[in-house]
């Protein structure tokens, strides 16, 4: 069925592309990084695939599965970052699991926890960590035993944050800030750029906290939470740091729409890069930059500089539009 589904898609596409690929983006052009010479590691990252039970969610995920594996060049990690699960629940773990098992999209999978993944109802002491823990060994391969961990690609570091608590906002203890120390100054070592995974943005970043909605906004709302200032102090004391979260359901926006929104998808405070992904599964918030879904980034890695491309998974778009060049130091 999804190769019946792309089938029709490349057709279509194919159309689109004469018409509106000057303004849209490139609907026929393969996944595959602009400089496959010179690119050391190739990565695609999504957020809020908010698994459940339902043929449309799993569907959805399957699409960008596909394009992922497809990839003229093969892609060195997928990473999701958080609300993988809609309620955490076994089952929901499960379905992502059985998703996974068909397809091989990248040769490492890192998975970061997200709110939504800390809801189950299941009030056992400790569950929350054992499905996390469990369900990302049996998708990865890599087995951890907290709800955060570190990993290396290509000999890039990969720090993964996770609450502690289940709230909408993070927890993290003063055990995870100094392991977050230790890891940072670990990977600060070769001199390369550090990529930090968190579901939750800075507070105050990505136009928070007025993008996330609320009429009369906390400080905290939409964002890291109570430790957000000692996180990100510790993040600013190493260059070339890329902070990737998911959690706002935004869509895109560039240097050329951004004044026309509340917020940057991509945005530098200090030697931090903070990007915030869109929604997977479903449409993004209205009238907040791109609203389509399946869609996430591409990241080209170069010995100079870090490329990011915005591309529909689900449908194997680029969009041209949305490109981001941030130099290393």
């Amino acid at each position: 069925m999804v190769l019946i589904i792309k089938k029709l898609l490349a057709v279509l596409l194919s159309f689109l592309s004469i018409c509106f690929s000057p303004f849209f983006g490139n609907f026929t052009a393969e996944l595959r990084p602009v400089d496959e010479d010179n690119v050391r590691m190739v990565f695609a990252a999504i957020a809020d695939t908010h698994m459940t039970e339902e043929a449309y969610r799993r569907g959805m995920l399957k699409l960008g599965l596909d394009d992922m594996e497809r990839s003229a060049y093969p892609l060195d990690a997928l990473l999701i970052v958080g609300d993988m699960t809609d309620n955490g629940e076994a089952v929901e773990y499960e379905a992502l699991r059985d998703t996974f098992k068909r397809y091989k999209p990248a040769k490492n999978i890192i998975l970061a926890c997200g709110n939504h993944d800390t809801w189950t109802k299941n009030e056992t002491p400790g569950i929350i960590k054992e499905y996390f823990t469990r369900y990302t060994e049996e998708i990865t391969g890599r087995p951890i035993e907290e709800m955060y961990y570190s990993t290396e690609v290509n000999g890039y570091h990969f720090i993964v944050l996770g609450s502690e608590g289940d709230g909408v906002c993070a927890y993290i203890s003063d055990t995870q800030l100094a392991w977050l120390e230790e890891e940072m100054e670990e990977a600060s070592q070769d001199g390369k750029p550090i990529f930090v995974l968190s579901h939750w943005p800075m507070n105050g970043t990505h136009g928070l906290p007025e993008s996330w909605g609320n009429q009369n906004p906390h400080p905290y709302d939409g964002g890291f939470g109570a430790q957000s200032e000692q996180v990100e102090a510790i993040l600013k004391s190493y260059d070339n740091v890329f902070l990737i979260s998911g959690h706002l359901h935004l869509g895109f926006t560039n240097r050329y729409t951004e004044d026309l929104y509340t917020y940057r998808t991509i945005e530098t405070y200090g030697s931090v890069h903070s990007i915030n992904l869109p929604v997977y599964t479903y449409a993004n918030v209205p009238r907040q930059g791109t609203s389509s879904n399946g869609t996430g980034c591409v990241f080209e890695v170069y010995d100079d500089e870090v490329v990011i491309r915005a591309r529909s998974f689900s449908a194997g778009v680029w969009y041209t539009f949305y490109t981001w060049n941030i130099p290393l130091v």
